[in-house]
């Protein structure tokens, strides 16, 4: 339950735009939460994207630091939204939006806290 594997992650360009095009947003800064419902075949509810623009931060191990802390988190806590979701299935994007790389424990409250909301949201 704990693992987050390649089928769980959002891959697809056509499924990119769609969720850019027509998705909603909720923000806890410094994460932006870009979701949709969506038909797709999987054993799993939730398909996920993990985005650091290369605008705030021009390395690339920042970049990827940040998104390894993003994933991490998400891989931890998704059992709950997994658990609350009723035969839905959702695309979701987690956007980071600050410029500075954060603390693992801010982006970790601040992910918990889209994922309650996502729940709720039904």
């Amino acid at each position: 339950m704990f693992s987050f594997l390649k089928i769980e992650r959002l891959c697809s360009k056509k499924a990119i735009d769609t969720l850019f095009s027509s998705g909603k947003s909720k923000t806890h800064f410094p994460i932006k939460l870009i979701y949709k419902i969506s038909e797709f075949e999987s054993p799993f509810p939730v398909r996920a994207m993990f985005v650091v623009p290369k605008k705030k931060h021009k390395r690339a191990n920042k970049r990827n630091t940040i998104k390894r802390r993003m994933r991490e988190v998400y891989r931890l806590n998704k059992a709950n939204l997994y658990q609350k979701l009723d035969n839905k299935k959702y695309d979701v994007m987690f956007l980071y939006l600050s410029n500075e790389v954060l603390e693992y424990n801010v982006i970790e409250s601040s992910i918990k806290i889209l994922l309650k909301e996502l729940e709720e949201k039904k």
